[in-house]
């Protein structure tokens, strides 16, 4: 029984990690960098852009901003 909790309790902690992976990005497809929506880069960006999820970008290959973090 506390090993079925400790699991619960390690599996909450860890659910916002997950979801964190499917939240939206701008990624740029020619420099491969990805940006938070809100960031100055990615509202710069309009020639190259495609909006997809952070897991896809770093899938793809992709790098998050050092500005906003990704």
């Amino acid at each position: 029984m506390k090993k079925f909790l400790c699991l619960l309790v390690i599996l909450s902690f860890a659910m916002p990690i997950w979801a964190a992976d499917n939240s939206p990005v701008i990624m740029n497809v020619k420099t491969y960098i990805y940006h938070n929506p809100n960031c100055r880069w990615a509202k710069k960006c309009t020639k190259n852009c495609v909006k997809t999820t952070k897991q896809k970008a770093q899938t793809a290959g992709a790098r998050a901003c050092k500005v906003c973090g990704g």
